[in-house]
This record gives structure tokens, sequence and C-alpha cells, in this order.
């Protein structure tokens, strides 16, 4: 390696060790910094030559830094997940696949693996759950007590205590998947825009998102899973749940992909879409509306994209 590559290679390794870290020493704020730890790996491999080789180099490096600063328990979470994480979207990147199959490969190979890392520190499924559950127990407690610091009465009555942390625990693994998918994706956007677009990955990855639309087979894994809910085994019936939540959050962002369309095409400045994308995500009763009209997409055609059909009877030839 050259003093240049060998350069590149320190500085992409400290960005991403640098921005693992920032999730643990800088409370909020460390965290938004930490989802986009893969984005330096990517930017140093992706495109050049011997990608695989670089970015595996940059992520021994990293891991190193992070075992440093951190301790080894560190280094490993950050290996199993940012690392592994890196290595699937460059692997896919330099294979011209699309990015709907890169950030559910990626998310899929990352939540396995750090299953398996979690089971093999705590030992058992059981002991695993446990500790999950007393994570989320101290979570709401130290809610509770900075609320009381700035004089807000927060405390929850036990049954809603108890509810709450069922649902939560129930939801686990939908909400680890769908921010597992959203690191994914975001780290991706960040890559192809400061790499060119297509200059560096030699194909568009991302199209005109404002027309992007799920595949119409999803919708088959959406009923199945909503009608597993009522499935008398409770262990099956939250596999259902989880299903249902991430396949949802897939139809909220064609929802999404709905609003930009009609945003465009009305010419609406930024500063007034990012308030009503926000509200959209703080208020609960948009979330839904949005995430159904992803859902009926598939019949009504909100944004015209399908060629008209009289034979199929389509809603959305006669709106």
């Amino acid at each position: 390696m050259s003093l240049k590559e060998i350069a590149a290679t320190a500085r992409a390794a400290f960005a991403s060790a640098l921005m693992f870290l920032a999730g643990a020493l800088i409370p909020l704020a460390g965290s938004a910094i930490m989802v986009f730890a893969p984005a330096p790996l990517l930017g140093y491999a992706v495109g050049l030559p011997h990608p695989m080789r670089r970015i595996s180099v940059a992520i021994a490096l990293s891991s190193v830094l992070v075992a440093a600063g951190g301790g080894v328990a560190a280094a490993i979470a950050y290996l199993v997940s940012f690392g592994l994480a890196a290595v699937v979207m460059c692997h896919m990147l330099e294979r011209r696949r699309p990015f709907e199959l890169i950030v559910f490969s990626a998310t899929i190979v990352v939540l396995l693996a750090g299953t398996v890392a979690a089971l093999t520190f705590t030992g058992s499924p059981a002991v695993l759950v446990q500790a999950v559950h007393n994570q989320l127990v101290a979570g709401m407690m130290r809610g509770e007590s900075f609320y009381k610091r700035l004089g807000v009465d927060a405390a929850i009555a036990p049954d809603t205590q108890a509810y709450v942390l069922d649902t939560v625990m129930r939801l686990t693994p939908a909400i680890a998947g769908i921010l597992g998918a959203l690191t994914v994706l975001l780290n991706l956007t960040v890559f192809w825009r400061m790499s060119g677009k297509q200059q560096r990955v030699g194909y568009t990855l991302f199209g005109d998102l404002a027309r992007w639309s799920a595949p119409e087979w999803l919708i088959w894994p959406l009923l199945v899973s909503g009608f597993g809910w009522f499935i008398p085994l409770p262990a099956f019936a939250t596999i259902a749940l989880d299903c249902f939540v991430c396949i949802v959050g897939v139809y909220f962002c064609q929802g999404l992909a709905i609003m930009a369309f009609y945003f465009k095409q009305l010419g609406m400045p930024p500063v007034a879409r990012g308030l009503i994308y926000f509200v959209t995500l703080a208020q609960p009763v948009l979330t839904v509306l949005v995430g159904a009209a992803g859902v009926f997409d598939l019949w009504v055609d909100f944004r015209r994209l399908k060629p008209p059909n009289a034979a199929a009877r389509n809603i959305g030839n006669f709106l």
C-alpha cells in the first residue's frame, strides 16, 4: 500500500470509529451521528480497485480504534452491526444490485448476526429477553426522572407501564428491523450523494423516488401477517405482528413517495415539505393515513403510474 492509500484508510477508519463512539459519548445527538458510521467506509471502498479488501482493512482498523476507546464489547458490537452492514452494502453495490435488495439483505444479515452475538453473550433466549426488559424499564425510569427535573409529573400508572412494556417487548424485533433498514438506506443515500451518484457505482442506484412503489406481491404477506394476529399461539401471533409492522413500514414509505410526487407537481418549497414530513411523522393519525395511502395505491394508483386497463377495471381509471 502506498502512503496515500494508508492515509485514506486511516481517515475512513478513524471517521467511522469516531462516529460509532459518539453514540456512547454524546447524548441524543451522538445516536444520530452513529447511524452514519458505515458511510466513510463505503466512500473509501466502493467503485475503487479491490473494494472488498479495502473495506475489510478499514473495518479491522476501525474495530481496533473502537476497542481502544470503548472496550472489546464495543468493538464486537461495531463489527456485527455497522461493520457487517458496510461489507454487505459494498459487496452488493459492486454487483449493481437495486437499493431495495441492498436494504433488505444488509438489514437481515445484521439482525441475524446481532441476535447470534447477543445470545452468545447472554447465554440463553430467556436471559436475553430479560436483559431487554430491564433496559426498557431503566429507560422509562430515566425518562420519568428527566421530566421530574423539568417540573413535569410524567409518572405512569403501574398497569399502563406494564402494558407499554409488553407491547414494546413484542414489537422489539420489528422496531430493530425498521431502524436497521432506515440506517442502511440513510448510508446509501449519503454515499450516493457524496460519490457523485452513478459515477462511482456505475449504475443508477436511486431513480425518481417520488415514483417508487413497493412490489405488488407484498400485499399478500401483509394480509397473511394481518390474519396471523388471530393465531391462538402467542409466539406465532407475535411473529405475525412484527412482520405486519415491518411491511406496513414499507407501505408508509410508498405513502411518503405519493406525498413527494404531489409536492413536486405543486412546486412546494423544501421548507414547507420538510415541515409537513415532520408533522406526518410526529402525528400518529397522519402516519396511519399515509401508510394506508401506500397500501391502497395498489388499486387506486394515486399517481397515475399505471397505463389505463379497462379489462382490469382499475379504480384509478375512473378518478
